[in-house]
């Protein structure tokens, strides 16, 4: 008995977004730390990279734009503000 184990697309644009949350936390925290950028313009630099994202990835996969957008944004946020807060602590808290 063989069955069918490929993703579906939204599986795969799920995955795909929670691949760019970690992307995104290193960029956002490289962005703030070393290049001196504002949190706030870092902060609409990771919701950019979402929403651009979704957008280019729903095209892709065929699927509603309003469904590509809903799908993985939870774990995206949470995995993009935990990592990009984790760094940014870590690096504030080391002895120099």
């Amino acid at each position: 008995m063989s069955g069918d184990h490929s993703m579906k697309p939204s599986e795969k644009l799920y995955w795909i977004k929670a691949s760019l949350a970690l992307i995104a936390a290193i960029l956002c925290f490289t962005l703030q730390v070393y290049i001196k950028i504002d949190g706030t313009l870092v902060f609409m630099l990771g919701t950019l990279i979402y929403l651009a994202s979704s957008d280019l990835l729903s095209g892709y996969f065929n699927l509603d734009r309003g469904h590509g957008l809903k799908v993985g944004v939870g774990a995206y946020i949470f995995i993009w503000v935990m990592i990009w807060t984790l760094l940014y602590t870590v690096f504030r808290t080391a002895p120099l």
